[in-house]
């Protein structure tokens, strides 16, 4: 085989096989060959580089972070790059080939396989490239997140996620439109001017979600409320955890998740219950008729001294008497608790205990009724 190789003569490189040297066949199979074995490598040392230059800005400890969101990306855009480089060393062999269209006796359409295969490796040069871009998106976003969360800075926890998103949303629509007036030779301007035209009819069809989507702005510059807080709306309760461009997304005490729409949440009253300093508890059971005023009072102090006793109740203790039945009339008992609730204090705990108390101070006097539930 080396006999055979060191006899060839250098000229053969020169000779032409279908329009194309032969030097350029073997550059091409070399440049491919050498891509597919130092693909990995090449792109490792790339994002190496990426890595510690970020390393100037962030922690160390970032560093694999970012390793794993460029990695894969950066490697389809140095194959796609290689390839094109493989190919374009046989372009008079690919411009041989070319597709002919006529209608009647005239010529309309001449395509070349070499052009055919410039646009495929631009297409998928702009959306490598636009994955490679968002994945330091997702990076910077993964920073600023993480910062704002160790200083507990509520209104950039909550500002963050929507900053990513439409920074990402219009790194795609600047590659979506590159795409198509590089690639389909669109006119891109009048694209762009009919689609404002349009947009207005868009608008109007998709009235709520513009709304929605500017309702989130409002919520984040006037702040009613962070993600973290608990906030009630009508009926609904829970802990916000995500405002997006569209809805709010609130998680229960169930572990129920409810999804509302932004515009009901700027348009209807909505209870911030996590800037209260304390909650008011009630419960309610039902006394039997037939005891006195006096043991009556007797009982309604001895239900304050005994739920004041419960540790984290405040004072005021508030009994009253609501509903007045045939058999039986209702007795009310409310109280207080801080909010937030003191380290390791348990909201259904505290609850079970007060009741518990209850029924064990008005059980004792025999003049319980039907129980009623708590709120």
């Amino acid at each position: 085989m080396r006999h055979l190789l060191l006899n060839i003569d250098a000229a053969f490189f020169d000779h032409l096989f279908m329009g194309e040297k032969v030097s350029a066949y073997f550059w091409c199979a070399g440049i491919i060959l050498v891509t597919i074995l130092l693909k990995r490598p090449v792109a490792g040392i790339v994002t190496r580089i990426s890595t510690r230059l970020t390393a100037k800005f962030s922690y160390m400890r970032h560093k694999s972070k970012i390793r794993d969101m460029l990695f894969k990306p950066i490697e389809r855009l140095l194959q796609v790059i290689l390839y094109y480089v493989a190919v374009h060393q046989l372009d008079n062999f690919l411009d041989n080939f070319s597709m002919k269209h006529f209608i009647g006796s005239k010529e309309q359409l001449n395509i070349k396989l070499g052009d055919v295969l410039d646009h495929i490796f631009l297409f998928l040069f702009i959306i490598f490239l636009t994955q490679v871009i968002a994945s330091f998106i997702d990076f910077i976003y993964y920073l600023r997140m993480g910062k704002a969360q160790l200083e507990k800075n509520q209104s950039r926890i909550q500002l963050l996620p929507l900053i990513k998103e439409m920074a990402k949303l219009l790194l795609w629509a600047i590659s979506a439109f590159w795409i198509l007036g590089s690639v389909f030779h669109v006119n891109v301007p009048a694209l762009i001017t009919g689609l404002g035209v349009g947009g207005i009819a868009i608008a109007l069809a998709g009235k709520e979600t513009v709304e929605n989507f500017f309702a989130a702005f409002t919520i984040l510059s006037d702040k009613p409320f962070q993600t973290g807080d608990t906030i009630k709306l009508g009926d609904v309760e829970g802990v916000v955890e995500r405002i997006g461009f569209r809805s709010t997304r609130l998680r229960n005490l169930d572990g129920s998740a409810y999804i509302v729409p932004n515009q009901n949440l700027v348009s209807q009253n909505v209870i911030n219950l996590s800037q209260r300093d304390n909650r008011v508890m009630k419960v309610a059971v039902n006394i039997k008729y037939g005891i006195t005023h006096d043991a009556l009072q007797e009982l309604i102090a001895e239900v304050k001294k005994s739920i004041l006793a419960i540790q984290p109740v405040r004072d005021p203790v508030e009994v009253t008497i609501e509903t007045l039945d045939k058999e039986t009339f209702q007795l009310v008992v409310s109280y207080s608790l801080p909010h937030p609730l003191p380290n390791e204090q348990n909201l259904t705990s505290i609850k079970r205990e007060v009741n518990m108390k209850l029924f064990e101070v008005i059980s004792g006097k025999a003049v319980l009724g039907t129980p009623v539930g708590t709120s």
